[in-house]
C-alpha cells in the first residue's frame, strides 16, 4: 500500500475515536507546514514544543477513551460517524527551476507517523463500537504515539544540519577561483 493511499474516509461508528483520528491527521497536516519543513532538516524549538504537547495531548485523550466503559446505546447504535482525512498532506516543494523536491525529511517523518497513527485508529476494531477503546487498539495508540515522541525527543537532541549548498537539489555552485 502506497502511503497516499491511507488519505480516505474511513468507516466510522465511534465518536469519540473519530475526533481523535481527526485530531491526529489535523496534527500531521500541522507538521507538514511548519517553517521548519523548509529547512534542510531538522525542527526548530518552536515546532518540537508543538509536537510534543501535540503527543501529552493525543496520549490523554486516548487514556479517556480507553477509561470509559463501552456505552450501551440499542436505540441510537450503529449510527454512523465518517472519519473524512482526505486531504494529502504537503509533502513537497517547487525549486527555482519548477521542479518538486521533498521537504525536510524530519517533518515529513513525523507527518507520516501521525498519519499512520490516525489510519490505525480510523481502522481499528474500536471503530465499529458506540464509545471506548478495547485493549488491543489503547496498546496500539500508546505505542504510535510512543515512536512519535521518541522521533521528537531524538530530533530536540539533534542540531539543525547547515547545508547551504545543497539544501535544494539541482543548485549550482560557482567554481572556485584562486586569488592571485
Amino acid at each position: 500500500m502506497a502511503f497516499s493511499e491511507l488519505f480516505q474516509e474511513y468507516p466510522n461508528r465511534n465518536a469519540e475515536l473519530r475526533s481523535l483520528a481527526k485530531q491526529c491527521y489535523e496534527f500531521g497536516k500541522t507538521i507538514a507546514k511548519e517553517p521548519s519543513a523548509a529547512l534542510s532538516s531538522g525542527l526548530d524549538a518552536h515546532a518540537i514544543k508543538r509536537q510534543l504537547s501535540y503527543v501529552e495531548h493525543a496520549v490523554h485523550m486516548v487514556e479517556a477513551l480507553h477509561a470509559k466503559p463501552l456505552p450501551d446505546m440499542p436505540a441510537s447504535h450503529p449510527i454512523t460517524f465518517p472519519i473524512q482525512m482526505t486531504d494529502q498532506y504537503i509533502t513537497f516543494t517547487t525549486n527555482v527551476a519548477g521542479d518538486e523536491i521533498p521537504l525536510n525529511e524530519s517533518t515529513e517523518l513525523l507527518s507520516e507517523y501521525w498519519m499512520i497513527t490516525a489510519v490505525e485508529l480510523a481502522k481499528s476494531q474500536s471503530a465499529a463500537l458506540a464509545g471506548s477503546l478495547v485493549e488491543f487498539d489503547y496498546t496500539r495508540a500508546i505505542n504510535n504515539l510512543g515512536v512519535l515522541s521518541k522521533l521528537l525527543v531524538e530530533l530536540q537532541e539533534r542540531p539543525i544540519l547547515d547545508l547551504p549548498e545543497t539544501a535544494e537539489p539541482g543548485s549550482t555552485v560557482g567554481v572556485a577561483t584562486k586569488k592571485k
